[in-house]
C-alpha cells in the first residue's frame, strides 16, 4: 500500500518534495492490467462471490455445494413452454407426461444435472441452435421416471450425456 504524505496529519502545507513523493508512491503501488494481483487470502465460514476465476488450481477443504433446486416443476409440451433450469443440481419433482425442463445456455465445461423424481416421462431441452449429443437444434432427449441425467457442455454450443455406470444384480435387475 502507497505511503503518503497528508496535509492534515502534517499540519501544515505539504512541500513540493512530499508532494512529488506522493504521486510516485501510488505509481509505484498500482495495479496494471496484467500483473498477478494478490489480495489475501480467503477464509471464513461462508465465503460468497459471483463469480470466481482462477487460472491455476483451486482446492477446497472439507464440502463444497453446488447450486440446487430440489422442487422443479416441468412445463409445457415444447421449447418454448418448457422450465428453464437456472441451477448445478435440479430435481424435478412434478411433470406431466411429456412436459419438459430446458437447459441453460450451453459453454464448454459447464454441467447441469436432472433427477427425474416424478412417475411421468421428461422432456430435456437444449436452447435452440444447441443440441445434446448429435441430436438436432433444441430437440429433446428423454429422461425416464427415476432416472438422472448429467451433462456437461463441450463448447458453446453443444451438451454431451455423461453415462452413468448401470448396476445389474445376478438376476438381471437393474439396482440403482
Amino acid at each position: 500500500m502507497a505511503t503518503l504524505t497528508l496535509r492534515s496529519a502534517k499540519g501544515s502545507p505539504l512541500t513540493n518534495n512530499e508532494v512529488d513523493a506522493n504521486f510516485t508512491n501510488l505509481n509505484t503501488d498500482k495495479y496494471e492490467s496484467g500483473n498477478n494481483a494478490v489480495f489475501g487470502t480467503l477464509s471464513g465460514t461462508t465465503v460468497s462471490a459471483t463469480t470466481l476465476a482462477t487460472t491455476g488450481s483451486l482446492t477446497v477443504g472439507g464440502s463444497s455445494t453446488l447450486s440446487a433446486t430440489t422442487a422443479v416443476s416441468a412445463a409445457g409440451s415444447d421449447l418454448s413452454g418448457a422450465t428453464a433450469l437456472t441451477k448445478s443440481y435440479n430435481i424435478v419433482t412434478t411433470a406431466a407426461a411429456n412436459s419438459g425442463v430446458k437447459l441453460p445456455d450451453c459453454a464448454a465445461g459447464l454441467e447441469t444435472f436432472i433427477l427425474n423424481d416424478t412417475a411421468a416421462n421428461l422432456k430435456v431441452y437444449p436452447l435452440t441452435g444447441e443440441t445434446i449429443d448429435s441430436g438436432g437444434s433444441g430437440v429433446a432427449v428423454d429422461l425416464a421416471p427415476g432416472h438422472s441425467l448429467k451433462l456437461v457442455g463441450v463448447g458453446a454450443t453443444k451438451w454431451n450425456r455423461l453415462s452413468p455406470v448401470i448396476i445389474y444384480n445376478s438376476s438381471g435387475t437393474r439396482v440403482n
